[in-house]
């Protein structure tokens, strides 16, 4: 059984080469991205790695904007790239370079081979609960992508005034236009991360049906939070879904960030049922990546 990773990075080169390394097994394939503005040193490593390894390819680089749709698109295309690259993976597996797995590959080759058409996926109704304080508003809004404006609408001072003038929220929207709610379709929400199945990652890059609610989604306010579960939650598919990113994220809804896990997180994560853990990063606390590997080693 093989599988398959989209990892997307934006940061921090030498952990980008340490997650590759903790997930990396030669019957698989690795589609890679890197964030256009990022510093020139990832890139570089972005392409060592697919120098060194046959099966590895990366995509071309495109600015990602946070809360944005190209970083759904990205994670498509990455999608496309490994089933052209590989006619025997099945299941894509979506991480970023602050990602690491708490599982081996064993582990999560035997957990995944038992369900072979299974996608994992988090997703919840947004017009039913109160996760989401502007639910409404993410899909009745048309928002639109441009980093220049992304960094104005969060420079110190002069950023908060316009959110408020304009009445933004974390991107910027065309004024005093609202769209309609879907009629044909349910809209539905959740975690940008998940496993998805060969037969869903197929699905949302060539189905009509798919490609039109992926069009939908394109401004939407965190439309990476949005396409996938709507096209798959809307698809035939459907009975072939588990409520779950197979993530351990500790998330505190005040936060628009989850929380850095650090050593001090170590037994939480060894114990953990999910597959991979975010986020991480070695620059404040490298040991508890240290533990991670050693732990995978022995798992």
């Amino acid at each position: 059984m093989s599988l398959a990773y989209g990892i997307l990075a934006h940061k921090n080169p030498h952990q980008l080469e340490r997650l590759f390394q903790a997930v990396y097994h030669p019957e698989d394939v690795f589609v890679l991205h890197v964030d256009r503005r990022a510093e020139p040193a990832l890139h570089r490593a972005a392409q060592r790695l697919a120098h060194k390894y046959g099966n590895v390819q990366v995509l071309k680089s495109r600015p990602i904007v946070w809360s944005g749709f190209e970083m759904a698109r990205v994670q498509m295309d990455a999608m496309a790239e490994a089933l052209r690259m590989d006619s025997q993976w099945t299941h894509f597996i979506n991480l970023t370079g602050q990602d690491f797995p708490i599982k081996s590959r064993e582990q999560i080759v035997g957990f995944l081979n038992a369900s072979p058409r299974t996608s994992f996926i988090s997703w919840f109704d947004p017009l039913k609960t109160t996760y989401w304080k502007n639910a409404r508003d993410r899909i009745s809004r048309h928002y639109f992508e441009s980093a220049f404006v992304q960094r104005l609408l969060f420079f110190p001072g002069i950023g908060r005034r316009i959110r408020s003038l304009f009445d933004w929220h974390a991107r910027p929207a065309l004024p005093f236009y609202r769209k309609e709610m879907p009629q044909d379709f349910q809209y539905f929400g959740g975690s940008n991360h998940g496993v998805f199945s060969r037969e869903a990652a197929q699905y949302l890059n060539e189905d009509p049906r798919a490609q039109r609610i992926i069009q939908w989604s394109k401004h939407t306010l965190h439309a990476n939070e949005i396409v996938f579960q709507t096209a798959l939650l809307n698809s035939p598919l459907k009975p072939f879904l588990q409520n779950t990113d197979l993530r351990e994220i500790d998330f505190n809804p005040a936060s628009p960030h989850p929380h850095i896990f650090t050593i001090g997180d170590i037994d939480t994560l060894i114990h953990s049922r999910q597959l991979f853990a975010r986020k991480f990063d070695e620059s404040l606390d490298r040991e508890v990546l240290d533990r991670l590997e050693a732990h995978l080693q022995t798992a």
